[in-house]
Formats: C-alpha cells, sequence, structure tokens
C-alpha cells in the first residue's frame, strides 16, 4: 500500500508515523527545508525558549521517507498522482494536511515599518529579534493566540494595548473570561473590544487607530484569521474552503484523506451545509493517526472534542467542546451549568442537551485545570451524560466522603437543573 501525506505539520507527522507503523509504503512530501515546531509553542520564541521538535523515534522515521522541499501544487484524483516541485508521485491513498494560511490584511497602513503581520514561523522569528525595542506595542487578533502574545509582549516590560472586536476568549464562560480579564489588567494590558480601523504615522507605526479612537503605539502586531489551504483536487469541499471529511477523515473521493487545519468535519450526515474547521493541535494529532491508518488500509473513527489547555497569567484554562454559541451555530441549543469555583480555585462549567443530557462542551479552570485536558476530550468524544459525571467513581484523594470532584458536583447541579425547569 503506497500512501503519501502532503505536509509535515502535526497532522501530516501523525499521518505519516501511523501509516508507517502499520507497515504501508510511506512518502512524506512538505513543502519547506525542515519540519517546523508546533504553532502552538511559536510565542515562546519571543522570550528566548526553545522550539520543540519531533521526538528522536519519530525524526528518525521520517528521514527514511520524507522528501522536503516537495511542493504539492495539484492531486490528480483520477490519475491517483500528486503533481510536486520535483515531479509526479504516484499513491494508492494520499492523506492531505497541507494547514491553513491567512488572507492578506486590508486595512490602512498595513505596509508600513513595524506592522508585524503573523502569518508564520518566520514572522515570529523577525518579532523575537525586534520586540524588546518598543515601549507601546497594540496586538489584534482572535482566539488564545493573540492573549498569549500580549501576555509574552507585556513580561518584556511593554505597555500593551489588546484588540478583541468579538470579546476576549468568547468561547469560555463568563466567570472564566471574567477572571482571565481581570488578571490582564492586573499585569497592565489594556484591553478594548473594538475592531482595528488602520494604523498611523509617517513612515513607521506612531498610533493605531480603533473605533475612531487614536492611541499611541510604536508596533502593531496583527494575527490575521486562519483559513484552509488544500492544494487543487477534485474533492468536495466544507463552508470555509476546506476539504470536507468525514470521521474516517474520508473526503468524497475514497482514496483521498484529509487532516489537520485544511479539512473541514461534516457535522451533518449527508450535506456540506454543517462542517466546521477543526483548528487544534489536539484536534489534529488525532485526525492525523485516523487519516494515516485509514489511508493504509485500516478503519479507524476520530471522535473529536478540540480540546486546548492554555495558561494566561498563571490561570490555568481547560475546555473542549462546544460553547453555546458555537451550539446554536449548529442548531443545538445547550445549557450551561457550573459549580463555584473550590478552595483550590478549581472551577468547572458543563454545556449539555437539555433532552438528552449529553454533555457537548466542558470547561475546567484554576490550579491544575491543565491536567483535564484527556479527561474533557474522553467525556465529549464519547457522549457522556450529566447521570454519568454526577456518580463517576474518582480518586478519594484528600476529599471528604461528602465532598465531590467539580465535575461531578457541576453534572448533579445540572440534574437538579433539568429537573426544576
Amino acid at each position: 500500500m503506497r500512501v503519501v501525506v502532503v505536509g509535515g505539520g502535526v497532522a501530516g507527522l501523525a499521518a505519516a508515523s501511523e501509516a508507517h507503523s502499520l507497515g504501508a509504503e510511506v512518502t512524506l512530501l512538505e513543502s519547506s527545508e525542515s519540519y517546523l515546531p508546533p504553532k502552538s509553542g511559536w510565542p515562546s520564541l519571543l522570550s528566548g525558549e526553545a522550539q520543540p521538535g519531533p521526538s528522536e523515534r519519530i525524526d528518525h522515521e521520517l528521514r527514511e521517507f520524507s522528501k522536503m522541499g516537495s511542493l504539492v501544487a495539484e492531486v490528480n484524483v483520477a490519475e491517483r498522482t500528486a503533481r510536486t516541485s520535483r515531479g509526479p508521485v504516484e499513491y494508492d491513498s494520499i492523506v492531505i494536511a497541507t494547514g491553513s494560511t491567512h488572507a492578506d490584511p486590508t486595512f490602512r497602513g498595513s505596509g508600513k515599518k513595524n506592522v508585524f503581520i503573523m502569518r508564520g514561523y518566520p514572522d515570529y522569528l523577525r518579532l523575537a529579534k525586534e520586540v524588546r525595542g518598543f515601549a507601546r506595542v497594540c496586538v489584534t487578533g482572535g482566539g488564545p493566540l493573540s492573549l498569549s502574545i500580549a501576555e509574552k509582549v507585556s513580561s518584556m516590560g511593554a505597555k500593551v494595548l489588546l484588540l478583541s472586536p468579538t470579546g476576549l476568549l468568547g468561547q469560555l464562560s463568563e466567570v472564566v473570561r471574567r477572571e482571565v480579564e481581570r488578571r490582564a489588567k492586573e499585569a497592565g494590558l489594556v484591553l478594548l473590544r473594538s475592531p482595528l480601523d488602520g494604523v498611523a504615522g509617517v513612515e513607521r507605526v506612531e498610533a493605531v487607530v480603533a473605533s475612531g479612537s487614536v492611541h499611541a503605539s510604536e508596533a502593531l502586531i496583527f494575527l490575521p484569521a486562519p483559513r484552509p489551504n488544500p492544494p487543487r483536487l477534485a474533492v468536495e469541499v466544507g463552508l470555509n474552503g476546506g476539504i470536507l471529511v468525514d470521521d474516517r477523515m474520508c473526503s468524497s473521493s475514497p482514496a483521498v484523506y484529509a487532516a489537520g487545519d485544511c479539512a473541514e468535519v461534516r457535522l451533518g450526515s449527508t450535506s456540506s451545509s454543517s462542517s466546521s474547521t477543526m483548528m487544534y493541535q489536539s484536534a489534529a494529532r488525532a485526525m492525523g493517526r485516523v487519516a494515516g491508518a485509514n489511508a493504509a488500509g485500516g478503519s479507524a473513527v476520530a471522535r473529536l472534542a478540540s480540546a486546548a489547555s492554555h495558561t494566561f497569567f498563571g490561570y490555568e484554562v481547560c475546555y473542549g467542546g462546544l460553547s453555546p454559541v458555537e451550539g446554536t451555530r449548529i442548531g443545538i441549543s445547550l445549557l450551561e451549568v457550573s459549580t463555584p469555583a473550590r478552595g483550590d480555585g478549581l472551577f468547572c462549567s458543563l454545556f449539555f442537551d437539555r433532552a438528552s443530557t449529553e454533555i457537548r462542551g466542558m470547561q475546567v479552570a484554576g490550579r491544575g485545570a491543565s491536567s483535564y485536558e484527556d479527561a474533557i476530550s474522553l467525556i465529549i468524544s464519547n457522549g457522556m451524560t450529566l447521570p454519568d459525571l454526577a456518580y463517576q467513581e474518582s480518586s478519594f484523594g484528600r476529599l471528604s466522603p461528602t465532598d465531590l470532584s467539580p465535575i461531578a458536583l457541576a453534572a448533579k447541579t445540572g440534574l437538579l437543573m433539568r429537573k426544576q425547569s
């Protein structure tokens, strides 16, 4: 079985390694000349932290079947051939894991000096060399990455303005969001729920304009929204232009699989009218492993929860699945139940379906929250319900016989709330 994997990111490496472990003849095509560290670690470049690479075992395997500097522009599905910058490569099955790209910015002054558009790894290297010279910096863009960068820049002594048009960490519960915002403000960040209008200055950044107001700044760090970046090929695509796949990571062409940022998972049974990108490293790795296994002749299924964990200003946050807003977007009405923070500050929110009590989303925050990532993934991906969690077995540890874990307590509270409603 000849398996070609296109792309050497998290999903591609996972797919290649999995297919190789199952005995497939693997060829991994990567457009760059070396493998890059995972995206989640790129902000650490700003403080000079070392970047992790592939493990020694995987790195040894990769050298055996990798073709670096091989850009795949097109895949001929009918002929089962990938057209690369170094010539055609034939396959029996192929995994597309080409990640995401970004649209060019359209705001006024985007070409001025000290505007940093964070499209890829080289942009983080450039910013790392120059960031310590700025006293005032504006950061704008969505999601946890912008907050991580703002925290890194602030820790170097700069006054940071963070623009977040849709609100900071909008997928998190109100209690968690308020705590993150409180800590960010204590660290000196200025948070504005305003869109970026443009940059002012003669040749370089002297100020940023947001919602008509002018704010002094010496640099702008702009994080553009990612979008799927598949090569040209004749398969069905989703709402965002990614390759539409089922839970086996199989596309509309039986021999073509996709994983990571370039794929969109079908949320309905037949239509592409409901699909979603899964731009989390945990999901990318799981998608890659499933795609690699099936490309090698297996029958694996991906149960995705998109679980992730972050630490913002010393506050651990771990979450997975849907938020109420995300549920509404795909036609699911979710109820939220939360527990008050315990003595150690651990807090839990559950988002569940009223009729079935299935847990569709979950968030844990506070000291030790990061250790819940696997649990959150298992709970959501296996469709566990409030009764499952309310009476779960958990470590006795230091708890008294009447104490409950925050997850069990939230689930029990949810059952009571549902009964009373």
